[in-house]
C-alpha cells in the first residue's frame, strides 16, 4: 500500500486520533485548535496506523477528497470577494462618480450596478442579452459600464468606437450592434455598423483618437486590476456587492434586489 505524504496525515490525525488512541490517551500528545499537530510526536507504529485508518476511509469515502477541494476553493473565493468589496469601498469616487462613463437605465434609480465587460469576451456577449432584457422590464435600475479590453487589439478598436460613439449621444446603439456579433470586427465592420445607426463616421473616427477615450480605457484597465478584477463579466450589485462571470436575467434581477435593499440592522 502507497503511503499518504505525512503533510496529509498531520491533517487527518486531527479528526483520527483520538479514536486511534482511544485506550492510550495519555500518550497522545495535546492539539492546539488553530494548528495541526507535530507527526514526528508520534511513534512510527502510530503513524502508519493512522495512514492505513485514514487511506481506508478514503477508499471508502472517495467523494471527501472532492468534497474537501471544493470546500477550500469555495472559501478562497469567499476571501477574495471580501478583499475585492474591500477595494470597492475604497474606490467609491472612481467607480461611481466618474461622469465618464456610459450610464444606460434609469439614472436615478435605486438599483445599480457597474458592469465590467469586454465587448470580444463571449460571456459578455451573452450577458449583454440578460442585461438588455432586464434594463426593458425593470425602470428602476441604473447601469453604468466600464469598458476593458482584455482580449487584445480588436476590444481596444471596439471599445474606442463605443465610447466616441457616446459624444454623439449613440453608445448604447453602437454598443447592441457590437455585442450581438458574433466576431472581432475590423474598423471597417465598425465603420459600417456606426453608419447604420446614425453615427457620423467621420467625427466618430477622430474622436476614436483623442487622448481622452484612451485614458478612459487605461483608467478602466487599471481600476480593474486595483480592484482585482482577473476577468469578464464582473458586476458590482449596489454599493459594493460583488458578482463575477455570467447571470441570467432572473439571478441578476434577485442578486440585485438584495444588494440594493438597506442591511437589515442586526
Amino acid at each position: 500500500m502507497k503511503k499518504l505524504p505525512i503533510a496529509f496525515v498531520s491533517v487527518a490525525t486531527l479528526a483520527l486520533a483520538s479514536t486511534v488512541f482511544a485506550d492510550n490517551s495519555k500518550k497522545t500528545p495535546e492539539v492546539v485548535p488553530t494548528q495541526a499537530p507535530n507527526v514526528s510526536n508520534f511513534t512510527p507504529a502510530q503513524v502508519t496506523e493512522i495512514e492505513s485508518r485514514v487511506a481506508a476511509y478514503i477508499k471508502k469515502n472517495p467523494q471527501v477528497i472532492s468534497d474537501s477541494f471544493q470546500a477550500a476553493m469555495a472559501l478562497k473565493q469567499k476571501e477574495e470577494l471580501k478583499k475585492m468589496e474591500k477595494a470597492v469601498v475604497a474606490n467609491k469616487s472612481k467607480i461611481f462618480q466618474n461622469t465618464a462613463d456610459p450610464v444606460a437605465g434609469n439614472v436615478k434609480g435605486s438599483e445599480s450596478l457597474v458592469a465590467f465587460m469586454d465587448p470580444n469576451c463571449g460571456f459578455c456577449k451573452k450577458f449583454h442579452k440578460e442585461l438588455d432584457a432586464l434594463l426593458q422590464t425593470n425602470k428602476n435600475v441604473k447601469v453604468i459600464y466600464k469598458d476593458i479590453a482584455i482580449m487584445g487589439d480588436p476590444s481596444v478598436l471596439a471599445i474606442k468606437a463605443m465610447l466616441a460613439a457616446k459624444n454623439q449621444g449613440k453608445y448604447s446603439e453602437l454598443q447592441k450592434e457590437i455585442y450581438t456579433s458574433d466576431k472581432r470586427l475590423t474598423k471597417k465592420e465598425i465603420m459600417k455598423l456606426a453608419s447604420s445607426v446614425g453615427l457620423d463616421t467621420k467625427k466618430l473616427q477622430a474622436d476614436m483618437k483623442s487622448k481622452e477615450i484612451q485614458a478612459q480605457i487605461d483608467q478602466n484597465l487599471e481600476l480593474s486590476k486595483t480592484l482585482g478584477i482577473n476577468g469578464t463579466p464582473t458586476l458590482i450589485l449596489g454599493e459594493k456587492t460583488i458578482a463575477p462571470g455570467y447571470l441570467s436575467a432572473d439571478d441578476l434581477k434577485t442578486k440585485l434586489k438584495e444588494a440594493s435593499s438597506p442591511a437589515t440592522p442586526k
